[in-house]
């Protein structure tokens, strides 16, 4: 077991920072009207096949949708979308633009906005498959869970600079497998792990699932026992301005 935990270390090392997956992922963050968010959330589940069909075909994929429960703006909510490439996300949107049932869907719901944002990421897929990660398109979440999930949403503002990436994903993945090691609790899976491709450059965000708010502390818990991680996280601390996480319920999509 030490043995194939320093060859786990060393692969995770040697991986390339900046390896892709194919296509790109789409980060799109409302803020809603305080006095509005539960009717948006309401019209949002009711409304959901209508997303899938709007969103969901060969080259395209609606991931997940979610609540803020802690952390930042109260109000907003956040979803995720892979696609192929740029061509299919045009046609994809073009698509959902002439779909009754969405434009149904976004007739009651835009009056409850704020203000949207949109940001284009590429997964460290590398990092995660050295790792025995699946990654995104091929992680699956338990059937049934007994706990109130939780997901968490931890995002990195690096310093400007053009090896800030690379160099981030270096140090983290040297440090992960010391943290997966470390946590035995079962609590949390890390789903994906993504850097900006558009919109605020310099970010990385992981994207973690917990079997509930409680059982995530568990999970930080024991990787404080993770000295390699600890080590990563100290020179993570050099390359990034700024650090925040937030914790998130999921409502529709794949991802629950």
């Amino acid at each position: 077991m030490a043995r194939l935990g320093r060859m786990m270390t060393g692969v995770c090392r040697r991986a390339m920072s900046t390896a892709k997956g194919p296509g790109f992922f789409e980060l799109r963050q409302y803020d809603i009207k305080p006095d509005q968010i539960k009717f948006y959330l309401s019209e949002t589940t009711k409304h959901a096949a209508d997303r899938a069909n709007a969103f969901n075909s060969p080259g395209s994929r609606f991931l997940g949708f979610w609540s803020t429960e802690i952390g930042g703006n109260l109000n907003r909510v956040h979803h995720l979308y892979h696609y192929s490439d740029y061509n299919t996300r045009d046609k994809v949107r073009a698509a959902a633009a002439a779909n009754e049932g969405w434009n149904a869907y976004l007739a009651k719901v835009k009056p409850a906005m704020v203000s949207q944002q949109s940001s284009a990421f590429i997964e460290a897929s590398t990092v995660l498959s050295s790792c025995s990660l699946p990654g995104a398109l091929e992680w699956k979440p338990p059937a049934e869970s007994p706990l109130k999930v939780a997901y968490e949403m931890r995002v990195y503002q690096l310093q400007l600079g053009y090896n800030r990436v690379p160099d981030f994903l270096k140090l983290y993945g040297g440090g992960l497998p010391d943290k997966l090691r470390a946590d035995k609790t079962g609590a949390s899976e890390l789903v994906t792990l993504l850097f900006s491709d558009s919109g605020p450059m310099n970010k990385v965000i992981e994207i973690w699932r917990h079997e509930s708010m409680q059982r995530s502390l568990d999970s930080r818990v024991a990787s404080r026992e993770a000295a390699k991680w600890k080590e990563a996280i100290a020179g993570i601390a050099q390359e990034a301005m700024s650090f925040e996480t937030w914790t998130l319920r999921p409502c529709i999509g794949d991802w629950k």
